[in-house]
């Protein structure tokens, strides 16, 4: 049985928004100042650990690691489709990563080939061949790194001649992206890192990993340890046209040196990273957390894994707007019992997230989401 707990409190409904996004005449359209406020939660019954997930256009998906799977439901918490995919054969769906939604069907990627086209009912569609073998394995979850613009799918895909993104300077001499073209089923490298980057210099840095947002016809980019949206304008190539540092006040980084970077030096601290990056014709959205400090993550232990359930301790996450035209917003927190923000489809538009359980403290057999809110003050 779908489980709905509200959480919705009158006076958050008479002071900032309706749950349809249109804001109260005492919230100014005019300000960059931001709160994050949790309207709601939806408990769906299912129970799976996730790593990858999105909602768009009031319609959830995500990849169900136990049982090789997709499960849609909707902001009700109703079950839609719920769909388990062999392993072998012409059904079969191996090593999918990052989701899309395109007009109502969805894409996945994959390291290694396929591009994983479904239909609305989570059916293969299509699969689509990549013209080599990738050669990226595995890394962070639930990345912003596929989106689609004009029939084109822009995706993060390295391996191209075989060139492997763990080399080296992969990052300063060698195309990021893959731009695979739906009409003609070919795919052609796109995307150089700017000037302005640490990744282009000499100097080397902890690898990166690549989350990326399209919105009128530019590209929005960011390297995960690096506080900078990367802006380019799409087109025939894929042009730089500036970089637009965050200025977060939190943001605790490896600084580049003259040699790679080492195991070692990488389990001394945790980095910085962003996570996300989200737009809407006005604003561009990143989420980062803030990393952990040497002493601090030597001293607890935090790189042994049964301390992992520690880092909210030390550990802050961070939301931040950039309006067109007006610059950034505030930093906002965000609470350490959110875990993954499956999208943020517009600044004005409730969006959800799945409840970090294990930092509540508390074993449930379905699944939580926050429907949440960014309120002008």
């Amino acid at each position: 049985m779908i489980k709905v707990r509200n959480l919705l409190i009158l006076l958050l409904v008479s002071v900032y928004a309706c749950t349809d996004g249109t804001k109260t005449s005492n919230s100014s359209a005019d300000s960059n100042e931001w709160e994050l406020v949790i309207l709601d939660s939806i408990q769906v019954d299912y129970l799976t650990e996730v790593r990858e997930g999105i909602f768009s256009n009031g319609i959830g998906l995500i990849k169900t690691s136990s049982n090789n799977g997709l499960m849609k439901f909707d902001s009700l918490g109703n079950i839609l489709v719920n769909k388990e995919f062999p392993k072998e054969g012409p059904e079969s769906v191996l090593f999918l990563e990052t989701l899309i939604e395109h007009k109502g069907e969805y894409f996945g990627t994959t390291s290694f080939s396929d591009i994983y086209h479904f239909d609305a009912n989570l059916n293969i569609k299509e699969r689509l061949k990549m013209p080599f073998m990738g050669e990226a394995r595995g890394g962070a979850y639930n990345r912003r790194n596929i989106a689609v613009w004009n029939e084109k799918i822009l995706l993060w895909y390295p391996g191209r001649n075989g060139i492997s993104p763990y080399i080296d300077y992969f990052y300063r001499d060698y195309p990021l992206l893959e731009l695979y073209d739906l009409k003609t089923k070919t795919s052609k490298p796109a995307v150089r890192t700017p000037q302005a980057s640490q990744y282009s210099s000499d100097d080397f840095f902890d690898r990166p990993d690549i989350n990326f947002i399209i919105e009128n016809d530019s590209l929005y980019l960011t390297f995960s340890n690096e506080p900078l949206i990367h802006v380019y304008a799409m087109g025939d190539s894929i042009l730089w046209k500036r970089s637009i540092p965050m200025n977060p006040s939190d943001f605790k980084l490896i600084p580049g040196q003259k040699t790679p970077v080492t195991y070692l030096e990488k389990i001394k601290m945790y980095e910085a990273g962003i996570r996300g990056i989200y737009s809407d014709p006005d604003h561009v959205i990143v989420t980062y957390h803030g990393g952990i400090d040497g002493d601090t993550f030597v001293n607890n232990d935090l790189i042994e894994r049964e301390n992992l359930p520690r880092y909210p301790e030390f550990l802050n996450n961070y939301l931040k707007i950039y309006r067109h035209g007006q610059g950034w917003s505030n930093e906002l927190i965000i609470p350490s019992k959110i875990k993954i923000i499956l999208n943020i489809e517009s600044a004005n538009k409730p969006f959800y997230a799945l409840r970090n359980d294990d930092f509540i403290g508390e074993e449930q057999d379905y699944l939580t989401f926050y429907k949440l809110q960014l309120v002008r003050k």
